[in-house]
Formats: structure tokens, C-alpha cells, sequence
């Protein structure tokens, strides 16, 4: 009796990502970190392309949680915030892609400061923390974008909507 392996999208879209890693590696080599950041941004944008057809079936963000856990993360933020970084006033968020361990992928640089303006040194793992509960208390917010979220307000505002309105 012969056994019928069934293929799914999935299953497609990494064998062929798989493909693509093979012929870039037999042109210009097995290090990564040898080939032009020309030839590297070209791959990353293939790899970016071919996932993109499996999006439907994986989203980006696939544990988006439901409205009354979003209010409640919206609620608790302030406090949230303040175990991370004591008296912040603002807190600035800042994505940067890097590709220094592997694959591209967004990291956060997280400026806080206190009602003087001055910066506010942020424990270990804290801009990863901020980062987290700033995403899960919003995630219809453009994280593409560097973002501001003010204390007396409890909001995030975008700087590409605060461009827009100047």
C-alpha cells in the first residue's frame, strides 16, 4: 500500500524558499556575509515575495487578541510601563532592521524620558518589554514606523501622522 503525502501551500512556499537559498548559495557562495548587500537585499526581497502568498493562511501577527483583552492591555499600560521604566512621560519606539545574526528582522531601539526631558536607563530586556506591551495594546498601529506614546494620554501616535498634520 503506497502512502500519499499530502502537500500544502505551506509546505510549497518552503521548498521553494529552500530552492532559493540553494541557488543563491551555489552563484555567490555559502557565507551570507561575504556577498554585496546589493545581492543580500535582492534575496531578502525574493524570500519577503514568495512568503507573501502564504500570508492569507499565516498572518504576520497571527495572535492578535480580541477587543476586551486589547482594552484591558490599553488600561493596564501605564502601570505596565512604569514597572519598566519609572516616571516615563514618553516613550519613543524606533524600528530597525538588522540582519547581524541571520535573516532581516525589526528590532526596536526604545527611548524613555521623564517630565524633565532627561533619558531614563532601561533595565535589561526593557526595551524588548516596552516594545511588547506597546504592540499588544495596539497592534492596529503601523510598527514601520517610529511611534510616541505619551503618559497623560495613554496614546501612541505615529510620526508619519504627525508629519501629515504639520
Amino acid at each position: 500500500m503506497a502512502t500519499v503525502i499530502e502537500t500544502r501551500p505551506a509546505d510549497e512556499v518552503e521548498e521553494a524558499l529552500i530552492q532559493l537559498d540553494r541557488d543563491f548559495a551555489a552563484v555567490y557562495g555559502p557565507d551570507m556575509g561575504h556577498w554585496a548587500r546589493g545581492v543580500r537585499g535582492e534575496l531578502l526581497e525574493m524570500q519577503r515575495a514568495r512568503r507573501t502568498a502564504d500570508r492569507e493562511t499565516h498572518p504576520l501577527h497571527p495572535r492578535k487578541a480580541s477587543a476586551s483583552r486589547r482594552r484591558r492591555h490599553c488600561k493596564q499600560l501605564p502601570w505596565r510601563v512604569r514597572e519598566v521604566a519609572p516616571s516615563a512621560v514618553t516613550v519613543l519606539l524606533t524600528p530597525v532592521w538588522t540582519d547581524a545574526h541571520g535573516p532581516m528582522e525589526r528590532v526596536f531601539v526604545v527611548t524613555a524620558r521623564n517630565a524633565d526631558g532627561q533619558h531614563i536607563k532601561l533595565p535589561r530586556g526593557g526595551s524588548r518589554r516596552l516594545a511588547s506591551l506597546m504592540q499588544a495594546a495596539f497592534p492596529a498601529a503601523d510598527w514601520n514606523q517610529p511611534n510616541t506614546w505619551r503618559a497623560a494620554s495613554n496614546q501612541l501616535v505615529s510620526w508619519q501622522a504627525r508629519r501629515a498634520a504639520a
